[in-house]
């Protein structure tokens, strides 16, 4: 089953291959702020579908994990580590 997504204006597209198993809530202070519950998958289970270039990321501290928004209305849309 592949589940479709995007952001909210729809620039930022992609889809992943399954249903999740689980969702979490990140605790982290950027996640908290945001109060987004998070689906994990492996890179092969995830496939953007829009322009690379219709995606900014945003990367602090240790730089360990880079999170996706739309360059066009902002909602975060995926993030990888």
């Amino acid at each position: 089953m592949i589940i479709k997504a995007s952001c909210h204006c729809r620039a930022t597209t992609f889809e992943v291959s399954e249903a999740p198993l689980t969702v979490t809530q990140c605790t982290c202070s950027f996640c908290s702020k945001r109060g987004s519950l998070w689906a994990y998958y492996v890179p092969s289970q995830f496939k953007l579908t829009s322009p690379l270039k219709n995606v900014s990321f945003y990367q602090w501290g240790s730089k360990t994990v880079k999170h996706g928004f739309c360059a066009t209305c902002g909602c975060g849309t995926f993030t990888e580590t």
